[in-house]
């Protein structure tokens, strides 16, 4: 707080102390006290006033600079009425105590958000895992009773299947930390698994799997890991183009392994590829297909950095998805 918006602040006070000031010394002229008297008491009042004014712009001035400095430093700012002091001064206490009470009804409205959100995110995983029992039911029946109807029919079971598993997993998405178990995955088993969940429509595609030096242990959550390589792979087997391949490999370094996952279908657009982690976003190709929900790819991106691991993609001729694992036995969580 600067003096001339303290100045500002106070001028209607200033321009009553001088009013006042000038009655007395009009009052005094009239009954013809002394000159050096009137001057006496005039200069008496004037440096009481000055005193009162310097003395409250200073207490004022520090609690307010104090107050900002403070609040420059917090990186979670409503954690300030937490921190700090109780002025002395009439309008810092009101102040002070409306911000206990804003912060207060902030909380509450908070935890009533999450308690609503908690709730919300139970009843889905509740109904994800209830529609998945008749689910399973409908796809025993098709596969047990083979006919061209019943292909298409499992073929959109499928993705209803797929589908459930993208809520669920974006229902726990929040919280990683209450359903993760980290320790030692090795990269063959967890692709194979995705693999033979993939296989009808790998087979139905004709797509092409190669693996390479996939015997690498990594640290991780296998359980989400194979749900990113699923929406990786099923990334890949939508947008497939002629003769399609999809190679799978990985490398050890240094500091880290990486698992790449490369495609050789339609690509990504240039001036897409930067978007393609982004919530909602589907591309000019996810459009013209009307095949994706721009769920998938996001979701991917939204795990792995709360597993401790990189995701990238590029695309050119082909479209090259990598996961960086670090080598750390102490993954924490974000």
């Amino acid at each position: 707080m600067s003096l001339k918006d303290y100045i500002k602040d106070q001028i209607i006070s200033i321009v009553v102390a001088i009013v006042i000031i000038l009655l007395i010394w009009l009052i005094l002229w009239i009954f013809n006290l002394p000159l050096f008297l009137i001057t006496y008491l005039l200069v008496l009042f004037g440096f009481g006033y000055i005193f009162l004014f310097s003395y409250n712009y200073l207490r004022k001035r520090n609690y307010y600079n104090n107050m900002i400095k403070l609040l420059d430093k917090l990186d979670q700012k409503y954690l300030i009425t937490e921190l700090l002091d109780k002025p002395n001064f009439i309008e810092g206490k009101i102040m002070v105590d409306s911000l206990y009470e804003i912060d207060k009804a902030m909380k509450e409205h908070i935890n009533e958000i999450h308690y609503q959100h908690s709730e919300l995110k139970e009843y889905i995983e509740m109904w994800c895992h209830e529609v998945k029992t008749p689910l399973a039911t409908c796809l025993m029946i098709v596969e047990n009773n083979p006919s061209s109807i019943n292909q298409s029919i499992q073929e959109e079971l499928v993705k209803i299947e797929n589908y459930l598993q993208q809520v669920l997993f974006y229902a726990r998405s929040e919280n990683v930390e209450k359903d993760y178990l980290i320790k030692e995955v090795n990269l063959n088993e967890v692709v194979n698994t995705v693999i033979k969940q993939n296989k009808k429509d790998l087979i139905s595609k004709r797509i092409k799997i190669e693996l390479n030096n996939l015997n690498i242990q990594v640290y991780s959550d296998k359980k989400w890991l194979e749900f990113i390589l699923n929406q990786i792979i099923n990334n890949a087997i939508k947008y497939v183009n002629q003769d399609p391949v999809i190679t799978i490999s990985a490398k050890k370094y240094q500091d880290h392994d990486e698992l790449m996952i490369c495609d050789n279908g339609i690509g990504i657009l240039k001036d897409e590829i930067d978007r393609v982690f982004d919530k909602g976003f589907t591309g000019t190709n996810g459009r013209s297909n009307k095949k994706s929900t721009g769920i998938g790819l996001y979701l991917c991106k939204k795990l792995c950095l709360r597993l401790n691991h990189e995701i990238k993609i590029f695309s050119n001729e082909k479209t090259t998805v990598t996961i960086i694992f670090p080598h750390s036995s102490f993954i924490t969580l974000r």
